[in-house]
């Protein structure tokens, strides 16, 4: 089982929903980073000032098919693909001292999140 790296930075009003999502998919644990963001070139705003807007970083070490599945759901329902919104990808990682990535993906298989436990009966 490959893991990989999720990568999500987000706009601080969006923080919330990106962990909804996240669990939704099934990620059990992630760690949240605070940041500030400036893109080139600069977002000039108000009186010729840059924005350097307030940004949440989530890092998740999952899955290959999860980190994937929750990336893609991130881009879409948050529009992180729009201009100053965000973005959310996924890194292969090498070695993953201290966690287990094929008991973690049984788990979430066997142990799907609440909500989706009506999807499947379904």
């Amino acid at each position: 089982m490959e893991a990989n790296l999720l990568v999500a930075v987000v706009a601080d009003e969006l923080e919330e929903r990106a962990r909804e999502i996240a669990r939704e998919e099934g990620a059990r644990g992630m760690t949240l980073l605070n940041g500030r963001g400036i893109s080139f070139p600069e977002h000039v705003t108000f009186f010729g000032l840059t924005y350097l807007g307030a940004e949440t970083v989530l890092l998740a070490v999952l899955g290959e098919e999860t980190a994937t599945r929750i990336a893609e759901r991130m881009n879409a329902e948050l529009k992180l693909l729009e201009p100053f919104q965000g973005l959310a990808f996924c890194m292969p990682v090498d070695g993953t001292g201290g966690i287990d990535i094929e008991a973690l993906c049984r788990h979430i298989r066997d142990h799907p999140p609440a909500d989706r436990l009506h999807d499947e009966s379904t």
